[in-house]
């Protein structure tokens, strides 16, 4: 049995082989939404959501790899698995490069297919959550890590290495207050020997491109006698008075 409501969508035109997988599907804890033409499920896409889609090689109006292809445009990391009679290396081939994760020939076992099914579930979660790790939100900030992409309000911002990796520490430490020295530390090497103002400095300008009001930082403060501190989001909606330099 299925731990969580994993949702998959079903594109197949045959009414056996849909009722086969949906009862089958059920069984195992899986919500199932089925279609029987490709315009359908790509149409439905979004009001589904689903976490993984089977697709049928041959539907009336489309080829299962040219739909692979549209469902990967619309997300990289969605599981699809393709059915199909066709068991030339050619074809499996073709269907794989057009976006299917993986390829099951009928006639197939229900045990092989909720199989395959459940490996690609486990890697899909695991994706994710590798992907949730490499990012940090704070608000409407978000650092993607492994990318080395950070956006605010969906827009990217363009940062240089070091404003990159000062912005990683305040990030991985919101709220908290964090001294100059262990910024210097943290992001330039404890062996650094120039002016500790370099830490103003690169905090300047990271205001000049995080900021509404540079001038009046309300998410990147100036902690008196402290050092510096990224504000949650809760204390971003006021400025605390403790200064801006």
């Amino acid at each position: 049995m299925a731990e969580e409501k994993i949702k998959i969508l079903i594109v197949d035109d045959d009414e056996t082989m849909v009722e086969t997988l949906t009862y089958n599907l059920a069984r195992q804890g899986y919500l199932v939404a089925a279609f029987n033409t490709g315009a359908a499920g790509l149409a439905n896409l979004g009001s589904v959501m689903p976490d993984l889609v089977i697709l049928d090689w041959t539907l009336p109006d489309m080829k299962g790899p040219d739909i692979a292809a549209l469902l990967r445009e619309e997300s990289q990391d969605l599981p699809i698995l393709m059915l199909t009679g066709r068991s030339q290396p050619t074809d499996i081939a073709h269907g794989l490069s057009r976006g299917a994760d993986d390829y099951l020939v009928k006639p197939f076992s229900m045990v092989e297919l909720l199989a395959r099914l459940e490996a690609l579930i486990r890697r899909s979660l695991k994706d994710k959550a590798k992907s949730r790790k490499a990012k940090i939100v704070i608000g409407d900030l978000v650092m993607d890590q492994e990318a080395k992409r950070v956006l605010l309000k969906d827009k990217p911002i363009d940062l240089s290495p070091r404003e990159f990796k000062l912005l990683k520490v305040l990030m991985q430490n919101a709220g908290k207050a964090l001294t100059t020295e262990a910024l210097l530390d943290r992001v330039w090497g404890a062996d650094f020997d120039g002016d500790v103002k370099t830490v103003a400095v690169h905090v300047r300008w990271l205001r000049q491109k995080i900021e509404v009001d540079p001038k009046t930082p309300r998410l990147l403060e100036t902690v008196h006698r402290s050092g510096y501190r990224l504000n949650l989001p809760e204390y971003q909606t006021r400025n605390t008075g403790e200064g801006h330099g």
